[in-house]
C-alpha cells in the first residue's frame, strides 16, 4: 500500500495495512543521528527506512526588501539555522517580519525579543513584508520530488504571527480592549497566509497545515468567544478558498496545549486533522471516542516524557496503546507530538517507527 493510499483510507475512517507515521519537524541533531545510523546523506532514504508517509514542505517565498538588508546566516543547531537574517549582534537577529529573536545560552533554542508593533495601537505605519511567492508550477515541481509521499504544506497561524509582531501581552490586551486593531491586523495576515495556502492546494498539496499554538498546558490562551469573533470566520473563508482550489486538500491544525474545550469549535470551523494531541495534558483516547468521527488525529507520542526519558519498551508500549485506543478504525496518524528533543536517545526515536511496523493490525479488525 502506498503512503497516499494509506492516508486516504485513514481519513475515510478505514483501517489500512498499517497506520501512517510522520517525522514531525526533526531538529538538525536528530537528522544528523538518523543519517549516521542509516549510513546515508539522503533524508529521503532516512524517511524510507523509517517508513515515514509524510513530507513537510511549503510554498517558497522571497522577501526582496528584507533580503537586501540581511547581513549574515544563523549558524549552529538552533531553530532557523541556515537562513539569512539581519543580525543586531552575534546572537540577536531579525526576520522578514521585523520579529527579533536571540539564540539562548545553550545554542539550542531561541527566545522572542521584540517586534515592530510592540506597544503600538495603530497599523498606519506598518506594512506586510513585500513578498514574492513561488508560482503554482514552481511549487508543483518541488512537490513532485516527493510524489510517493503525502505532502503537507505548512503555513503560519495568523495568531502566532500577530503576537510575535505585537508582543504576547500587548496583543492579548488589544484582543480584549481594541478589537478593531485586531480585526484589521487579522484581515491582512489571513489574506497573506491564504494566498500561500491556495498556491499549495493548486500545486497538489495533500494537506495544508496551519501551525501556531493557541493553548498552554492549562488551557486555551483566549476564550472560545474570541476564537469565534476574530478567527473562525476568517479561517472558514480561508478553508473555502483552499477547497475551491483543490477539493481533495485536507485542513490540518497544529497547536500544543490543552485544547479539549476547543475541539468542537475546530470541527465547526472546518479543521479535519488535529495535531499534536499533547498527551501531557489531554487524553487522546477520550478525544477519539467523543470526536473521532468528525476529526482525525495526528501525534500523541510524548516528547516530554516517553521519548526523552522512557525505555525502548516504554516507547513501543505507548505507540501500541495509541494505536489501540485512537487508531482502531483509522482516523489517526502516529507521530511525535513535536520535535524530538535534541538529546533524545536514538534508540527511543527508532522504537516509535519500529512499533508502528510491528503492531498486529489484525487484532483491530472486526470479525
Amino acid at each position: 500500500m502506498t503512503s497516499k493510499e494509506r492516508f486516504k483510507m485513514t481519513m475515510e475512517r478505514k483501517l489500512p495495512d498499517r497506520l501512517p507515521v510522520d517525522l514531525l519537524w526533526p531538529r538538525v541533531e536528530t537528522i544528523r543521528e538518523l543519517k549516521r545510523h542509516f549510513g546515508t546523506d539522503s533524508m529521503e532514504l532516512v524517511r524510507d527506512k523509517l517508513g515515514v508517509d509524510f513530507v513537510w514542505s511549503s510554498v517558497a517565498a522571497k522577501y526582496p526588501d528584507h533580503e537586501a538588508r540581511c547581513n549574515g546566516e544563523l549558524e549552529g543547531d538552533a531553530p532557523g539555522a541556515g537562513r539569512t537574517y539581519i543580525f543586531h549582534d552575534k546572537i540577536t537577529f531579525e526576520d522578514e517580519w521585523g520579529i527579533v529573536q536571540r539564540v539562548g545560552a545553550d545554542g539550542k533554542y531561541v527566545e522572542w525579543i521584540g517586534g515592530p508593533l510592540v506597544g503600538k495601537e495603530s497599523l498606519d505605519a506598518w506594512n506586510l513584508p513585500r513578498t514574492v511567492l513561488a508560482s503554482v508550477e514552481e511549487t508543483k515541481k518541488s512537490f513532485n520530488a516527493f510524489a510517493d509521499k503525502v505532502i503537507i504544506a505548512g503555513i503560519n497561524n495568523p495568531f502566532k504571527i500577530a503576537w510575535h509582531i505585537c508582543g504576547y501581552e500587548h496583543f492579548m490586551i488589544m484582543m480584549a480592549l481594541e478589537p478593531k486593531f485586531v480585526h484589521d491586523l487579522y484581515d491582512r495576515l489571513f489574506a497573506w497566509e491564504s494566498e500561500r495556502a491556495v498556491v499549495a492546494a493548486k500545486a497538489g498539496a495533500d494537506i495544508v497545515a496551519v501551525v501556531g499554538d493557541v493553548a498552554g498546558v492549562n488551557g486555551p490562551m483566549f476564550s472560545i468567544g474570541m476564537w469565534e469573533e476574530f478567527i473562525e470566520p476568517r479561517f472558514k473563508a480561508m478553508i473555502k478558498e483552499i477547497k475551491k482550489a483543490n477539493p481533495s486538500t485536507y485542513i490540518f491544525f497544529h497547536s500544543d496545549g490543552e485544547l479539549a474545550s476547543m475541539v468542537p469549535s475546530f470541527i465547526k470551523t472546518g479543521i479535519e486533522i488535529l495535531n499534536p494531541i499533547e498527551s501531557n495534558c489531554m487524553d487522546p483516547a477520550l478525544l477519539k471516542n467523543k470526536y473521532g468521527d468528525k476529526i482525525a488525529f495526528h501525534g500523541a507520542i510524548s516528547v516530554q516524557k516517553t521519548i526523552p526519558s522512557g525505555t525502548v519498551s516504554d516507547v513501543k508500549n505507548e505507540v501500541y496503546a495509541r494505536i489501540k485506543t485512537v487508531g482502531y478504525n483509522g482516523g489517526y496518524m502516529v507521530s511525535n507530538e513535536n520535535s524530538f528533543p535534541y538529546d533524545a536517545p536514538l534508540a527511543n526515536i527508532l522504537a516509535m517507527y519500529e512499533a508502528v511496523q510491528d503492531f498486529n493490525y489484525n487484532s483491530l479488525r472486526k470479525g
